[in-house]
C-alpha cells in the first residue's frame, strides 16, 4: 500500500496536512493556519508517530517542497519527514 502526503491551502497559509492512502483521505480537523503553535506541534508530533508506525509495512511517498512546507507549519526538524520515504 503507498501511502502520500499533502496539504491543503497555499504555501502562504497551510490549512490541513492530507494523508492519502490508497483511495482513502485522511485530512487533519484543526485548520493549522488559525490554530495555535501549540496545537500545530502535537499535530507534527502525532503526524510523525502515525507515519513512523505505518513506514514499516508501508511505502511513504513524501514530496521535498510539501515535506518543507509540512515541517515548517508544524514545526519539526528540518529533513524529518523526508527519512520516511521509501
Amino acid at each position: 500500500m503507498k501511502i502520500q502526503l499533502g496539504i491543503r491551502g497555499s504555501t502562504d497559509s497551510i490549512n490541513h496536512i492530507i494523508v492519502k492512502i490508497d483511495d482513502l483521505m485522511l485530512v487533519t480537523a484543526d485548520n493549522l493556519f488559525l490554530a495555535g503553535e501549540e496545537s500545530r506541534v502535537k499535530t507534527g508530533k502525532n503526524l510523525v508517530d502515525l507515519l513512523g508506525s505505518l513506514s514499516r509495512d508501508h511505502e511513504i511517498s513524501v514530496g521535498e517542497n510539501v515535506a518543507k512546507e509540512i515541517e515548517r507549519e508544524l514545526s519539526l526538524k528540518k529533513g524529518t519527514l523526508i527519512k520516511l520515504n521509501n
